[in-house]
């Protein structure tokens, strides 16, 4: 059985690059018929047979969670599998307190789930293109989303946890562009959102209203992160750039893995060179001294916060990694990629303590606030919920 679910998960993994390709098609296609044609092959051929593959898996899946201990796969804890999603999951997020999971798709809807028994609280509409990004605030009251492009509606939007309620649109205008990422302050006052004008802009949460607009980035802003004590705001953008800054005064303080803006030519060069790759995911640990990013076609690489130089890099993933985060004490880091896998790594020794899988692309990982869960999001349109060993 296990053998099988291994060749369904290989035959799945050739079906989404397969799909992936032709949807890089589609977008390009100039004719009329080749678009037909490709949406036609998409949704006749391919979809159905992931769909198919899917559901063969998770039955098999289901008979092994229920199987006695010694026939199980001794990789796979999976603790639940929350099916709500239409279209893939592009953001995860457990809320402070411990209690509620909260997941965004493409789908355009905001899914709040009981962390323990899996059970769907609410669903919140309101968004009308793809959620990109969930965030708790720290106390635990207050959800915000963010969503890709809207017309005549915020993209940015603040809901009520108890009630499922929208509280409150942050900023809108007639046409607001992407906003791919957020993070709240420590203190849950501002709201940082990462977009796709290249700017980090933090909002007053309280007013809606913006505070400082951070610019120094070459291209979209993917993923923000603040440092516990408040000191720091780390961010990545598709411009290959990991930066740190001293959000309080809108100053720069450090530019990782490209040439900093006063280097006038080297950031000239830079601006036309593809081999750094995108930074899609960025982490600080809980000292605020470690960076963690995952990207394009990359390793994960571990940035000292005082130098800028790589302490380490963990390389077990094929392909992109899309999401990295370090666990509350900062002694593990979870890691989401485009190879359908989960990685839970031992940071003091960059040993893989887990390996956890989905079958799709793994966008969205996030811990509990006491390190022993984790959940994730997919391509795969599942939210999961997983035991984290001892």
């Amino acid at each position: 059985m296990n053998q099988r679910i291994k060749d369904i998960e290989e035959t799945l993994d050739l079906l989404y690059k397969k799909l992936s390709a032709l949807e890089r098609e589609l977008v390009v296609a100039a004719s009329p018929t080749i678009k037909f044609e490709l949406q036609h092959r998409i949704d006749n051929e391919i979809k159905p047979e992931i769909a198919r593959y899917e559901a063969e898996s998770q039955e098999l899946l289901s008979f092994v969670s229920t199987a006695p201990q010694t026939q199980r796969l001794s990789s796979q804890k999976q603790n639940k599998t929350l099916r709500e999603h239409s279209e893939l999951v592009k953001s995860v997020a457990i809320s402070p307190i411990g209690q509620i999971v909260a997941s965004g798709g493409a789908d355009k809807t905001v899914n709040l789930w009981d962390l323990n028994t899996g059970n769907l609280l609410h669903t919140l509409t309101g968004h009308s293109s793809p959620i990109l990004s969930v965030k708790f605030s720290p106390d635990g009251m207050t959800l915000a989303t963010a969503s890709n492009l809207e017309a005549g509606s915020s993209n940015i939007k603040i809901w009520d946890v108890k009630t499922g309620e929208l509280k409150k649109n942050i900023g809108g205008n007639l046409i607001n562009l992407r906003s791919s990422c957020l993070a709240f302050s420590p203190d849950g006052e501002l709201l940082a959102s990462g977009n796709l004008d290249a700017t980090i802009k933090l909002w007053k949460v309280r007013t809606g209203k913006l505070e400082t607009t951070l610019k120094g980035h070459g291209w979209d802003v993917n993923s923000v992160d603040f440092s516990q004590d408040g000191r720091y705001l780390v961010s990545g953008g598709l411009d290959g750039a990991i930066k740190v800054w001293d959000w309080r005064n809108a100053r720069l303080l450090k530019t990782f893995n490209r040439p900093s803006p006063e280097d006038f030519v080297g950031s000239l060069v830079s601006w036309f060179d593809s081999s750094v790759g995108a930074i899609y995911s960025v982490s600080i640990n809980p000292d605020g001294t470690i960076v963690a990013s995952g990207g394009a076609e990359q390793p994960i690489m571990f940035w000292d916060v005082s130098t800028g130089k790589i302490t380490k890099t963990f390389t077990e993933h094929t392909g992109s990694v899309f999401s990295v985060s370090f666990s509350p004490n900062g002694q593990l880091l979870a890691s989401g990629g485009d190879d359908n896998t989960i990685r839970i790594w031992n940071v003091a020794t960059g040993e893989v303590q887990q390996t956890f899988n989905h079958l799709g692309p793994v966008y969205s990982v996030a811990f509990s606030p006491d390190g022993k869960t984790l959940v994730s999001g997919s391509r795969d349109t599942t939210v999961k919920i997983w035991q984290i060993e001892d």
